[in-house]
């Protein structure tokens, strides 16, 4: 090498450094990025701000990334999409008819320039719509959108402003006709707990009556009529308790057909009367049960 080709070899050499260097700068400058996308992600996601979410991960997800970033860029991608809400939305004139071309904004940011029936992504969380038509007066919607939701069908009735009083108001939901027309069931407590205690009573004075009629029975065919005091007295006692249950019964039986006359009584009828009439007879009793409906 001669002196005066030192300096040129030199200097070739520094060129070459200086380009193998630049491709590491620039690869530690991607991952940098890609670390940063991955983080910023990760907190979008966390304060429900789903769609910024996903723009990072799919930047951090992408070939340039380290692979472990990638991996676990793409699991949150994946995740978030899953999460984000979508609307369709659709408007009506004063006549019902669909009408196309409405602005609407989430939160006074713009959202859809034209209604075209496609499904608009949001963020969850509580948001107001706001549907702007030109000659009609704009309508505004409150609603909570829910992580997931998707598909949900969201729509404003527009109409000119200074509409008559009497029409419905603008957005306005029409009334619920679909609520159930019967009373609540809470009602059948009382009737059912009274006919649950006129079965068992029936029960109780059938089991005595029989069980009565057996030991008088018995007592006739064996020492009548010079039977012990405390034989005949179980027998009575016996009699006694199903001619208790017997009127048990009864007045329970009557208490859950009152129950279930005045749980269907309207508003303004004439009140519904029940009455019992118990008549005791030998060796029992008869019931009558009457009302005015």
């Amino acid at each position: 090498m001669t002196p005066r080709t030192a300096p040129r070899v030199l200097v070739a050499a520094a060129l070459s450094a200086a380009a193998c260097l630049q491709p590491a700068r620039a690869r530690a400058g991607d991952a940098e990025a890609c670390f940063t996308a991955s983080e910023e992600g990760q907190r979008l996601r966390d304060e429900g701000r789903l769609r910024e979410a996903r723009a990072r991960f799919i930047a951090c997800g992408g070939a340039g990334c380290p692979d472990l970033v990638q991996s676990d860029c793409a699991g949150w991608l994946s995740d978030v999409t899953a999460r984000v809400p979508t609307l369709i939305l659709s408007a009506q004139d004063e006549q019902g008819h669909d009408v196309a071309d409405v602005r609407v904004t989430i939160d006074g940011a713009p959202l859809a320039a034209r209604l075209d029936g496609k499904a608009v992504e949001v963020d969850p969380g509580e948001r107001v719509l706001r549907f702007e038509r030109p000659g009609s007066a704009p309508v505004e919607l409150r609603l909570v959108v829910r992580e997931g939701e998707k598909l949900r069908r969201v729509s404003a009735r527009l109409a000119r402003p200074g509409a008559s009083a009497g029409a419905p108001a603008a957005g306005a939901l029409p009334p619920r006709e679909d609520r159930a027309a019967s009373p609540p069931a809470s009602g059948l407590i009382l009737p059912i707990a009274l006919g649950g205690v006129a079965a068992g009573s029936g029960v109780a004075y059938a089991a005595l009556g029989l069980s009565a009629r057996a030991d008088a029975d018995r007592l006739r065919a064996t020492c009548a009529p010079r039977c012990a005091e405390a034989d005949v007295d179980a027998v009575r006692a016996k009699i006694l308790g199903a001619n208790i249950a017997f009127g048990v019964g009864v007045a329970a039986l009557a208490g859950a057909v009152a129950a279930l006359v005045l749980r269907r009584a309207e508003p303004g009828a004439p009140a519904a009367t029940a009455a019992v009439h118990v008549v005791p007879l030998r060796g029992g009793g008869a019931a009558a049960l009457g009302g005015r409906f």
